[in-house]
Order: C-alpha cells, then structure tokens, then sequence
C-alpha cells in the first residue's frame, strides 16, 4: 500500500464518522398538531404573554374575542411550532376555507391560516419566516395552489399598518389588496404560493397529517 493511500484512509473514515454525526442531528424545531392539554396550556400562555406585551407597548390587539378558547375548539386544526418543547409560534389551519373575500383573485385551491402569534421572547421576523416557510411546504405537499390570510388592521394607525405589512412583507407574504369583514372592519389579504421547501426538514419536524385523521409521522424518504 503507498504511503498517500496510508495517509488517505484515516482521514477518510474520519470525514464519513463526521457526515454521520452531521446528519443524526435532529432539527431544531418541531412543527406539530396542538391535541394535548399541556401544548394547549404552553399556547395559552404564549398568546396571554403576546398580548401583555402590545397592551404594555399601547398597541392594539389584532383579534378580537378570546383567542385562547378559538385555539380549544375541537373542530379547529390548531399547530405550534416548536423549540426545545416549548411554542416560540402558532397559527390554525383551514384546509377548506371560505372564499368570501377570495372570489375576485386568481382560482385555485387554498390553504387558509388564521390567528398566528409568536411568542415575545423568541425574534418574531425569524419565527414568522419559518412558519412561512412550513405553510409554504405544507401546502404543496397538500397539493394546493396558494397559502392565504387575512389579517385585521382594525384600530390600527397608518404608521402601525404600515409597519404590520413591513413584517408580514419580511416573512415572504405577498400583499393582495385591502378588504373588509362582514362587520364592517379593515383587513389586509396576504397570500403565498405553495412551494416545496427541500431541506426544510433540517430545520423543521413536521409531523402534522396530510389526511387528518392519519399517523402524524413523516414517512422516511418522503418528508421534505
């Protein structure tokens, strides 16, 4: 054997030792289905401490009505994305949503997302991205056309608007137009078209259904 392929085989048997290790990390954050009490609870307080910290900043709060018991609802399809067994976001699916305001946009199926948050503690600009991103996934793999949302800019300043579309606008969300609720209030129409996200699964477990009702675990080989 020469002395280069002497050299050569430790270095690599320690170069795969080290793709191993690499590969065997599991991802950070988990994006999962909120169906035990004590993920409800953790959400519960996350949205409570979101809400404390705009009354604290004097900035008005998006939804109206008690988020936490619309999270508890059995027909509702909640999820939390999270780090170290603790929500840092969260947001409900509609997997066949209502077209009231979505009539006079481009046809196609639709994911619809609803009441999202993220905790204070965690950046909001990288947490909103990466629920982006999932939705994102998710919804190609669901086979849909576009992810959409309409978000409440009621008591809202201009300034406080504008910021709020700053942020969703960070996230990847594309503005549609300005729309109203069947009370009256302002929303803004967001959406995003579906799009496979590969390595998103570096980053993020997901274990929510694609058919509900179905096992939660990504099968090997097929989970982006």
């Amino acid at each position: 054997m020469s002395h280069r392929a002497q050299r050569e085989r430790p270095l690599s048997a320690a170069h795969h030792a080290e793709q191993d290790q690499y590969t065997s990390v599991p991802p950070p954050y988990e994006m999962r289905l909120l169906q035990v009490e004590k993920d409800l609870d953790a959400v519960a307080e996350l949205v409570a401490l979101r809400t404390e910290w705009l009354s604290a900043r004097h900035m008005p709060h998006p939804y109206i009505g008690d988020v936490v018991t619309l999270y508890r609802e059995q027909w509702v399809e909640a999820v939390a994305l999270f780090e170290d067994e603790r929500p840092v976001g969260c947001l409900r699916l509609h997997r066949d949503p209502s077209l009231f305001h979505w009539e006079t946009e481009e046809a196609g199926s639709m994911l619809q997302l609803s009441l999202a948050y993220s905790a204070p503690s965690a950046a909001p600009d990288k947490i909103g991205r990466l629920m982006t991103l999932w939705a994102q996934d998710f919804a190609a793999r669901l086979g849909v056309t576009w992810v959409r949302c309409e978000v409440s800019t009621d008591k809202l300043s201009s300034e406080e608007s504008l910021r709020l579309l700053t942020h969703a606008k960070g996230c990847g969300w594309q503005f549609v137009r300005f729309s109203h609720d069947p009370g009256g209030r302002p929303l803004v129409l967001l959406q995003l078209p579906a799009r496979a996200q590969l390595g998103l699964h570096a980053l993020i477990r997901c274990t929510v259904p694609i058919h509900p009702g179905l096992s939660s675990e990504p099968v090997p080989g097929t989970h982006r």
